[in-house]
């Protein structure tokens, strides 16, 4: 995987607000298209949440990160829940 694609994504990343990375998340739903740059994206994506205290748990667990349904944070709990 290219470091400067990965680099590039991480710091977009993180000059987002926390209500702009889910809805890139959401961007990604339905999208079945796959490549090194939508990995690159997806896991800095993912790291970026983690690193700024979000539970992923409801669509990320071992390496794998699901887009199968849109999700909202409950900024209550600091925890990305799945979309009704």
């Amino acid at each position: 995987m290219n470091k400067n694609i990965s680099a590039d994504f991480a710091a977009r990343f993180a000059a987002m607000s926390i209500s702009s990375l889910v809805e890139s998340f959401n961007a990604q739903v339905g999208n079945t298209g796959f490549n090194s740059a939508r990995a690159a994206h997806d896991v800095a994506l993912i790291d970026e949440l983690i690193a700024r205290g979000i539970d992923v748990s409801s669509v990320y667990s071992n390496g794998n990160i699901s887009f199968a349904k849109k999700v909202v944070l409950d900024e209550a709990s600091g925890k990305l829940r799945l979309q009704e």
